[in-house]
């Protein structure tokens, strides 16, 4: 076998093992990024099931920084309907949103709106930090406690130059804020973490068609 078969074939081995290992979870992520600004939540609460122990802890944990529950909504995704519990504060100036992720990371998102198109958003354990002229997202890694801190924090920066956040006081009031926000962001919030899932993927698929083509250059 000369050197560059070799190489050929060494190539197109690791690359076509890199590609059927990225490619799946590539194609999905791509797939809910690209559909975000047209997906909307549902109102499921009346059909949701039970809610695991991990959003009844948070839950608790909400309820004592002020906020009760207001219902249960669903999204359908390309890898099937999920379902995220939402809390209110009791001074309907802000909504949290909790939910499990695909790596089974427990989220949470407390978010707040204006009328102006403004809006702030506090995520906990981890996120994608966001700092826009209408659009400050804030990752609290430590407790619900602190991030509910620091979301308030964050309402009273915000509240003498654009007034009171939009009310939310009902789960209609939290659909209409939750379309707006995907009209208006779709899934720019989604880019960065999209790009670091698909460019791998993309490059292997890149390395293994011209290791192919090297392969049976060499076989001429």
């Amino acid at each position: 076998m000369t050197t560059d078969r070799a190489i050929a074939l060494i190539l197109l081995v690791v690359s076509g093992a890199l590609v059927t290992r990225l490619a799946p979870r590539a194609i999905a992520s791509w797939r809910i990024y690209r559909g975000t600004g047209q997906r909307r939540q549902r109102d499921a609460t009346s059909r949701a099931p039970e809610p695991p122990p991990g959003i009844v802890d948070r839950l608790a944990l909400f309820a004592a920084e002020g906020y009760h529950q207001l219902g249960i909504t669903s999204l359908q995704l390309p890898a099937g309907e999920r379902f995220a519990w939402i809390t209110a504060a009791e001074d309907a100036e802000s909504y949290a949103i909790l939910a499990g992720a695909f790596s089974g990371t427990s989220l949470s998102g407390i978010y707040s709106a204006w009328t102006d198109g403004t809006w702030l958003g506090t995520v906990h354990p981890i996120g994608q930090p966001t700092d826009r002229p209408t659009l400050q997202v804030r990752v609290v890694p430590s407790t619900i406690a602190e991030a509910v801190k620091v979301h308030r924090e964050g309402i009273e920066r915000l509240r003498p130059g654009h007034g009171d956040p939009r009310p939310i006081r009902a789960m209609p009031d939290m659909l209409a804020l939750d379309a707006d926000y995907r009209e208006r962001f779709g899934g720019t919030r989604l880019a960065p973490i999209t790009t670091r899932i698909v460019v791998p993927a993309v490059l292997a698929t890149v390395v293994f068609v011209l290791s192919a083509l090297l392969l049976l250059s060499t076989l001429r």
